[in-house]
């Protein structure tokens, strides 16, 4: 008689039956060959088993000599119930020999009643019976559903439970598959799978994955089954920039000799793109997956020499490297004529071909949507990027003005932004077209810069008097700001020692982008810009901080400080503290802050709390303050004092004494005699101003017996070289930073301010900027209003033309509009704000706005534009047609100017 072997999950399996019908040991004769090359003794739940090989009816007569009943006996053997007679099977469980079923086996393990017909009707089904008895896992197979064991169900339970890879209750796709296979431990799982059952198993299993690959099924099935499961996404990534060649070409031949299949095209490209999808995903969760899947994919694009095609990628590293090198040239393109536009029409003039800044653009949005941009390690995007807001400013021409209010606010509106980009851009990039474009526009950067700095420094010298509209001395700041606000509401003063405007910029940007329960807030008024106030003179610790704290104009150390202050406050009815370094600095083991100055903060009785931090103005003499990140953590001690701030319900003024300017190796030293710093000197018995410097007198000039020489050019000084220096007459030294955070609400008084960033920081502009706003005209067809009249529709006819205007006073001046105003009368938003929002989405790219730019339009802070835009939207979208809408991302705002023109009857 034929028989089968015997294997241990099918003997397990015929156990498993015994134990279900009560059988707690004896003998079980299984119709097998009795060549056995298994263990001879194991245990079967908790039972001992042995096992006999007898090749004759005699040796099962002497194996029955060894039963017992509180153990199994097992006994294998090729000799039929006929021939082994009563007197032997009566021994036996079951009373006859059991044939070896590995499907039975298998519909017992699954709970099943049925099996599917496409399991058992394959020539080697036998095999892939035995692999699914041995692959079973400890905590044993899931139930089969209906009790019938599917071939999805089985093999599902294979790959969930052996690889790790989807399970039953959801399907399996190819954006699933390729996910399992950047992990780690994919590759092993196959290897352990294919030590522990069956080819025929692991072979079924990896075709039944490969079927819901879809398309891409055969590539992934036959990388899965030469072992290279961690190159399919790796591959995936390659195929793009394969794709970017022709057919028939190198790289195509030898991406189909990787993939070990021919694929058509858009089979490639599904693949490509699910594999980057991908990537996108595990970049936000996995690095080390990350790393290892992206290295691959470079080894890889070179295998398939296929680098020139790089820049198609958006996840590839040398993608994003190729994409860089192009923004890098389109830059350099964009400024290559600045220099000459500056000396024949002047700094303030367009400086930059404004036909290549989409170009730049678009070159930038290639950047910006690559998978990398914004990785923690990829130091070069923000810079790239810095490059490109220089190249928006340089395309907005300006007002050259020589008024001093004018010139201080362009700086806090404009010139320090462009001096935050200023310097993230100048930290340079190790790519040469890169670093080549960001040199021009440096170039280009430095030639307005330099004239807006003499242009301030002369108005200062000019200046005497009270502060110039809507600015403010230093010296008057604690007590016309921060003393009222300190009547309604506890007030915790920080002084940033040596924080420029940029500096500021790059600190409450952080403090409210990190944490939320911080919003800026603005005095009530029609100022949408944050207060700023004038350094006394020279811009240095001495003069500028004494005479903040003392809120009068004075020279003072420590001491003069703490006088003052308590002096000023107490004269205002209110207790104040003031905290140094000597005292921010000592706090115990374990704490972030020293004891007494929390203990001050977390006092409400003491209304202003001050608090001196000394990070920025120390790293003028021994860091890098233009390559330095300036953000809550950077600023020593800021970060914890926040937090006991808004503990507290204080509200924070984040102010400065002074700014300073930053030393990039590009300047000069001009010896003089009798210097206070590294940029001012005394005017008497010293040499006269050069066009670097100016002079200054007057009783806002505290050294020098109050007549003394600044220097105004970033790049001279009178000293040794430092990492940077104030005490000059330039604007990022004299300009000083005033920001009121909020936890939570605006305090009386105050409301939240909008956005504070320029619209070319944010967004690119939709066509060439230029100095003046366009005037063109925009015809208005006008019905007759009746006083019955119905709401407009879509149908209504155009009458007669209006006057001229920007098309968002056209719209307001229509009468579809007015029949909205007059129907939604009570709405908070005024007309001005609605004409501001659409005249910005009429000019931006696409007619869509990120939140920050619609806030800004709308003059409201970014937070409230949730309450805002519904209140623009009942206006706009007449009978409910999505004139204005948000985008599906949730944020970007989205005007259709064609619905625009049907319901309000304004053409272009």
């Amino acid at each position: 008689m034929t028989v089968p072997a015997a294997t241990l999950p099918v003997l397990r399996a015929l156990l498993d039956e015994a134990h279900r019908k009560r059988y707690r040991g004896g003998v079980l004769a299984v119709s097998a060959k009795p060549d056995w090359d298994g263990p001879a003794e194991f245990e079967h739940d908790g039972v001992p088993v042995r096992i006999v090989g007898c090749p004759s009816t005699l040796a099962v007569r002497e194996a029955l000599l060894e039963r017992a009943p509180d153990r199994w006996l097992v006994l294998l053997t090729d000799r039929d119930d006929n021939e082994l007679g009563l007197g032997i099977t009566a021994h036996l469980t079951w009373q006859r020999t059991r044939r070896p079923d590995p499907w039975a086996a298998v519909q017992d393990r699954f709970e099943a009643t049925r099996i599917d017909h496409r399991l058992v009707s394959r020539a080697d089904n036998r095999d892939l019976a035995l692999g699914l008895l041995s692959a079973r896992p400890p905590e044993g197979w899931p139930p089969a559903r209906a009790a019938l064991l599917t071939r999805d169900h089985a093999l599902a339970s294979v790959a969930a439970s052996r690889l790790g890879l989807g399970s039953l209750t959801e399907p399996l796709d190819l954006a699933s598959v390729l996910r399992w296979t950047t992990r780690g431990e994919a590759a092993t799982a196959l290897t352990d799978l294919r030590a522990l059952t069956v080819e025929a198993l692991v072979d079924e299993v990896l075709t039944w994955v490969a079927e819901r690959c879809g398309t891409a099924g055969p590539a992934v099935a036959a990388l899965l089954r030469c072992g290279r499961a961690a190159d399919v996404v790796p591959l995936g990534l390659v195929a793009r920039p394969v794709l970017a060649t022709p057919g028939g070409s190198g790289p195509r031949a030898l991406f189909g000799r990787e993939t070990g299949v021919p694929l058509p095209d858009h089979v490639i490209a599904s693949w490509s793109a699910e594999a980057e999808a991908v990537v996108r995903e595990v970049i936000t969760v996995d690095q080390e997956a990350t790393a290892r899947v992206l290295a691959r994919a470079e080894t890889l694009l070179d295998a398939v020499e296929a680098i020139s095609h790089a820049g198609e990628s958006g996840v590839l590293r040398r993608g994003l490297t190729a994409r860089l090198a192009e923004l890098g040239e389109t830059l350099r393109r964009c400024t290559a004529r600045a220099v000459t536009r500056a000396g024949t029409e002047g700094p303030d003039a367009v400086l930059v071909d404004v036909e290549v800044l989409p170009e730049v653009e678009a070159a930038r949005a290639g950047v910006e949507e690559h998978a990398l941009a914004r990785h923690a390690d990829e130091v070069r995007v923000p810079r790239a990027i810095a490059g490109v807001r220089l190249a928006r400013w340089l395309a907005h021409g300006s007002e050259t003005s020589t008024d001093l209010g004018a010139l201080t606010t362009r700086h806090r509106d404009h010139g320090a932004w462009a001096d935050r980009a200023i310097a993230a851009a100048w930290t340079g990039v190790d790519d040469e077209a890169l670093a080549q474009g960001l040199r021009a526009v440096l170039e280009a950067a430095r030639l307005r810069r330099d004239v807006h700095d003499q242009l301030f420094g002369q108005a200062l010298a000019r200046h005497s008097g009270p502060a110039p509209a809507g600015l403010i001395h230093l010296e008057d700041v604690v007590a016309t700001t921060v003393l009222p606000l300190a009547k309604r509401q506890p007030v915790l003063l920080v002084i940033a020692d040596g924080m420029s405007q940029a500096v500021a910029t790059e600190v409450v940007d952080d403090l409210v982008r990190r944490y939320d329960t911080w919003l800026e807030c603005l005095p009530d008024g029609e100022n949408e810009r944050r207060l700023a106030a004038l350094a006394v003179l020279p811009s240095l610790t001495e003069v500028s901080r004494a005479s903040l704290l003392s809120g009068t104009l004075t020279v003072g150390q420590r001491n003069t400080e703490q006088r003052g202050l308590r002096t000023l406050a107490k004269s205002h009815g209110l207790r104040a503290e003031l905290f140094h370094k000597l005292n921010l600095d000592t706090s115990p083991d374990g704490y972030a802050l020293a004891l007494d100055v929390a203990a001050a903060v977390d006092d409400t009785d003491i209304a202003l709390v001050a608090c001196v931090l000394n990070t920025i103005d120390d790293s003028l003499d021994r860091s890098d303050p233009g390559g330095t990140a300036w953000t809550a953590d950077t600023v020593k001690h800021l970060r914890p004092l926040m937090e006991r701030a808004r503990r507290a319900g204080r509200v924070v003024v984040l102010t400065s004494d002074h700014g300073h300017i930053v030393e990039r190796r590009q300047g000069r030293q001009q010896p003089a005699e009798g210097t206070s710093s590294n940029r001012s000197r005394p005017a008497a018995g010293g040499p006269s101003p050069t066009s670097d410097e100016v002079r200054v007198n007057g009783p806002r000039v505290l050294l020098h017996n109050g007549d003394a020489i600044l220097a105004v050019n970033e790049r001279l000084r009178y000293g040794p070289l430092k990492a940077g220096y104030h005490g000059g007459a330039s604007p990022a030294e004299v300009v000083v930073p005033i920001s009121v955070l909020a936890p939570g609400e605006a305090p009386s008084g105050w409301r939240l301010a909008p956005p504070q960033s320029p619209s070319w920081w944010r967004s690119a502009q939709s066509s060439a900027p230029s100095k003046h706003p366009s005037t063109a005209p925009v015809h208005l067809p006008v019905r007759p209003a009746k006083e019955d009249r119905s709401a407009p529709t879509l149908f209504d006819a155009p009458d007669e033309p209006v006057p001229s205007g920007t098309r968002g006073e056209a719209v307001l001046a229509s009468a579809a509009y007015r029949d909205q105003r007059k129907r939604s009368a009570r709405l908070a938003i005024s007309d001005g704000q609605v004409r501001r929002l659409l005249d910005a989405l009429l000019e931006a790219p696409a007619h869509r706005l990120d939140p920050e730019s619609a806030a800004a339009a709308l003059g409201v802070a970014t937070v409230q534009l949730g309450g805002a835009l519904p209140q623009v939207q009942r206006l706009l979208n007449v009978e409910q047609y999505p004139v204005l809408s948000r985008d599906p991302d949730g944020a970007t705002v989205v005007l259709d100017v064609e619905l625009l023109a049907d319901q309000f009857g304004v053409r272009p």
